[in-house]
């Protein structure tokens, strides 16, 4: 697994690391090297320490739609630089197996080490890599556009344009959360024919972990958020929604839909109810929508073509049974006796 000892070397163990059915490419050619990790990472010059005899580059990969998973040996010290950006924009998490890197990056300088920390690179900007001989490492990249559409589905909302990913070390419960991903990824293509492909829903599922283990995991500036932190909306916010709520001329919110109307998530939404109201926005709108149905049936007139299950249908309550237990308890009668009230007081 991914979290070995580093002082152990690779060959002194009879683990060979993840994907050996999935090999792209093996050569000991620097030059060769460097154009075949382009095709598949980003266009970077590899150095290799006093020509060292023992390079040899192997990379094997796989992908599930978004996201890939590549794990990488060098045989010896070796230096990666990406100069420039990269024509596609993707966040790379550096997960070694063996062994540590240095990384310059974003203007920061820290190292990785097996078992310990892992590394947050954007492809946007460059990058310098030190990697020792001993040094393999597992990749997980992920497209930044598919990191910004499940971060807008998180919080109900389009998805931002402006995220912005912190580079550097991930080191405790969140290393090993990304850590788990990437095992579960390689273990999902490891423990199959690699002549079939992954069935179409286990690869979507696979993608959506890795996506949302990400956001969960890396620091980003709508991390807070996300976790429901420094978003709860104060008093003015709550007095919106209800507003919208109360001139519902039938029922027509859902929570969700309210959440984005006043500009918070669902989840900030629920704790501003709770903190203003003492109770969730959700059995605020059952409260309301019960007055409402109540009012509707007192002003029904005889023969106008009102019926409970009409009025419960028109405010969201979809079950009559269930209207009619919930109608009682509030009111203390059942619906049919007030329409039938409502209805005798209009005819005198």
């Amino acid at each position: 697994m991914l979290d070995h000892d580093s002082a152990v070397a690779p060959q002194e163990s009879c683990y060979d690391g993840p994907l050996r059915a999935y090999e792209r490419y093996r050569t000991k050619d620097p030059a060769q090297a460097s154009a075949l990790s382009a095709a598949v990472l980003s266009a970077n010059q590899l150095v290799v320490r006093d020509h060292d005899r023992r390079f040899e580059a192997t990379c094997r990969a796989v992908r599930v739609h978004s996201a890939s998973l590549l794990y990488m040996t060098y045989g010896t010290d070796v230096v990666v630089d990406r100069g420039r950006p990269s024509r596609r924009d993707y966040l790379a998490i550096l997960l070694p197996a063996y062994g540590q890197l240095r990384l310059r990056h974003q203007g920061r300088e820290f190292d990785i080490l097996a078992g310990e920390t892992a590394g947050v690179t954007c492809s946007r900007d460059a990058m310098h890599a030190q990697l020792g001989a001993q040094a393999s490492v597992l990749t997980l990249c992920v497209d930044l556009h598919a990191v910004e559409l499940a971060l807008g589905n998180l919080l109900l909302e389009p998805p931002p344009t402006d995220l912005s990913i912190q580079s550097g070390p991930v080191a405790g419960p969140a290393r090993r959360s990304l850590t788990g991903t990437a095992e579960l990824l390689a273990a999902s293509y490891d423990g199959k024919d690699p002549g079939s492909p992954l069935p179409p829903v286990v690869a979507r599922r696979l993608e959506e972990q890795i996506l949302f283990t990400v956001l969960l995991s890396v620091n980003h500036n709508y991390r807070a958020r996300l976790l429901g932190e420094g978003a709860r909306p104060g008093r003015r916010t709550v007095r919106e929604a209800m507003d919208l709520v109360s001139a519902e001329e039938e029922a027509t919110w859902t929570i969700p839909e309210l959440a984005r109307a006043v500009g918070v998530t669902v989840r900030a939404l629920e704790l501003g109810f709770r903190k203003e109201l003492g109770k969730t926005p959700r059995e605020f709108v059952r409260e309301q929508r019960l007055l409402r149905a109540h009012d509707e049936l007192l002003r029904a007139n005889s023969g106008d073509g009102t019926t409970v299950t009409g009025v419960a249908s028109r405010w969201g309550f979809w079950h009559a049974g269930r209207f009619a237990t919930s109608y009682t308890e509030r009111f203390g009668v059942r619906p049919a006796t007030t329409l039938r009230s409502g209805a005798v007081t209009a005819v005198r």
